[in-house]
């Protein structure tokens, strides 16, 4: 489309694919492109294209196309889609191009609407998060109003001191519990880049290795999560509760480190 039309710049959900923002994608089941505009947001024609107003429109070529910066792709999304929804791209956005807040910042202070929604995922946005789907899993964990967990610890087998092991959240408590909670997507199991061209068995057994070094170094609990859950929240938010995840507000003292 690019190429069809050069003069467009693309905008929003559009934009962050070509900047390769994980966000989910089910925002992309209404088929509809978004594209940057400083005049006129009105659609005629074309039922499945939608315009932004972007006022001093700053043009970056990505792929041979033009899209809006990192950050306005960042304000336009949060503004138009839910928390979890946008979340990984914010997290991408940090992890792979280093975005400053205050280059978001000076992108709120052009735009008429209640940039609120940007605020919060600005304050829970982390570049630590290693893709999508882990950013989905503590979206749901915030909005269900749950301690924030620190990300990616690493942990180390007493065992074998050289088999170092990093989870995904962890929950650390002053009694001495230690909650860990990984995310396993699909890939971890069929992509040859992730198994190392290992079978689905020796993953497996691999997994059992790790989960027992994991308990050696102090876990007392390990739970596991998977898209299906994160996207229907019950079944996760039941095993946060069953481990004894504290609320944020609930005034429980959880150690930083």
């Amino acid at each position: 489309m690019g190429r069809i039309e050069p003069d467009w710049t693309f905008a929003g959900v559009s934009a962050a694919s070509a900047w390769g923002l994980d966000h989910p994608w089910n925002l992309h089941r209404d088929g509809l492109v978004w594209i940057a505009t400083t005049g006129s947001v009105h659609t005629s024609g074309d039922s499945h294209l939608r315009r932004i107003f972007v006022a001093g429109l700053e043009v970056w070529i990505v792929h041979g196309v033009k899209v809006t910066s990192v950050a306005r792709t960042l304000v336009d999304c949060a503004l138009r889609y839910s928390f979890s929804a946008v979340l990984p791209m914010f997290d991408a956005a940090f992890r792979k191009y280093s975005i400053s807040e205050d280059s978001i910042l000076e992108v709120c202070d052009t735009v008429r609407a209640d940039v609120g929604p940007v605020l919060k995922l600005m304050h829970y946005a982390n570049a630590a998060s290693e893709n999508g789907g882990e950013s989905l899993c503590r979206a749901v964990i915030i909005e269900h109003g749950f301690a924030i967990p620190q990300l990616q610890r690493v942990f180390v087998d007493p065992a074998n001191p050289q088999n170092e092991y990093r989870a995904d959240f962890t929950w650390r408590f002053a009694d001495g519990r230690m909650v860990v909670l990984e995310f396993d997507g699909n890939e971890k199991y069929v992509n040859p880049a992730m198994t190392r061209m290992q079978s689905t068995e020796q993953v497996v057994y691999e997994e059992r290795l790790r989960e027992s070094a994991l308990r050696r170094a102090g876990v007392t609990d390990l739970i596991r999560t998977n898209y299906r859950e994160i996207f229907g929240q019950t079944v996760l938010v039941h095993k946060l509760l069953a481990a004894g995840i504290p609320l944020a507000d609930s005034g429980f003292t959880l150690l930083e480190s």
